[in-house]
């Protein structure tokens, strides 16, 4: 296989490696598409380049692809050579033939382009947010950061029947997101329109998808969030993305909740469950890999619905794997002009 890859000292090599049969719970998968993720694997890249050289073998980057099934293990059911399948999570590496564990690979559904599908966990990563707001039907929300994990998560706060809105200072990201979400960008114009799409109620649900301090934000944000008669916010913020916060408690946020959503469902990174083994659903209402066929359902709606997930126009650059060193250069120098960047692979 050829598969890209992070090695100390130097940065993005591509280079060749065996890959083995598949185990009995799991399957050999061969990649059309595998994506990007320009948060996570920038900042591991950034770290590796910076340290000596060891002699270890380079660092495997990559957790979300789409592709075609070539093999599956003796227990895999439900699957078979020829499917078309996404994959997420542990082992869906940038490599063009992948193992990965059963419960983190599902069949895509007819009419799904397979190079949206290549970006499931991004989109699992949203869902999860989402599913924290616990957001109620005509609630306000506002998302802060229109990167490909706030674009998802503002179209899935529509479905969901919120209001939304969603703040970035780039107008090239802001052009991307679809009609019926508001957008705002990060000057005092921005603000002041925030608060008055807002109106009495106020915000009532924030999503921060951004990497870095979120501490102004957050303060600013403060007086527009839902007020009770004693001038105490309420609302909650949920944060997807890596963004830090130096904040006093108690009076100074009243009763403002935060919550770190950090997977892309229960069961990610639980080899048990990823072989295999299963939740209860009536304690676990959303594993990852019902949030994954989930997203699959939404992605496979007619054009017309407006359940839909819609994510055309998101996916800006593709480079076959052999230039893996310029799409990781390009994610790093022009994000006001990239938003989802693929890897392609021979078929």
């Amino acid at each position: 296989m050829t598969q890209a890859g992070f090695q100390a000292g130097r940065g993005v090599v591509v280079s060749e490696a065996e890959l083995g049969s598949p185990g009995p719970n799991e399957v050999l998968i061969a990649p059309e598409f595998s994506y990007l993720s320009a948060g996570t694997e920038l900042v591991s890249l950034r770290g590796i380049r910076a340290a000596a050289e060891n002699g270890r073998p380079p660092l495997r980057p990559g957790y979300s692809q789409a592709g075609t099934v070539l093999a599956v293990g003796d227990r895999v059911v439900g699957m078979a050579a020829g499917d078309r399948v996404v994959a997420v999570g542990a082992g869906a590496y940038h490599a063009s033939r992948t193992v990965v564990a059963r419960n983190l690979v599902v069949p895509v559904p007819d009419g799904i382009d397979t190079a949206e599908a290549a970006t499931m966990a991004m989109c699992c990563f949203a869902l999860e947010a989402v599913h924290k707001s616990a957001v109620r039907i005509g609630q306000s929300v506002i998302v802060f950061g229109a990167g490909m994990m706030g674009q998802v998560a503002a179209r899935l706060y529509r479905i969901a029947g919120a209001r939304v809105a969603i703040m970035d200072g780039e107008p090239y990201r802001r052009s991307l997101v679809p009609d019926g979400i508001a957008t705002f960008g990060l000057d005092d114009h921005g603000w002041a329109g925030l608060a008055d799409w807002a109106g009495r109620y106020g915000v009532e649900h924030a999503c921060v998808c951004f990497g870095g301090d979120a501490t102004e934000t957050v303060e600013r944000l403060k007086p527009i969030m839902a007020t009770a008669p004693d001038g105490v916010p309420h609302g909650r913020l949920v944060f997807p993305g890596g963004a830090r916060l130096s904040l006093f408690m108690a009076s100074n946020l009243g009763n403002l909740e935060f919550l770190s959503s950090a997977k892309a469902g229960p069961g990610y990174r639980d080899p048990d469950y990823e072989n295999g083994a299963d939740y209860p659903a009536v304690y676990v209402g959303s594993t990852v890999r019902r949030n994954v066929e989930t997203l699959l359902e939404l992605m496979a709606l007619p054009p017309a619905d407006p359940r839909r997930l819609d994510l055309s126009g998101l996916i800006t650059h593709r480079f076959p794997i052999t230039e893996a060193a310029e799409a990781y250069r390009l994610a790093e120098e022009a994000p006001d002009r990239v938003m989802a960047v693929l890897f392609s692979y021979p078929r």
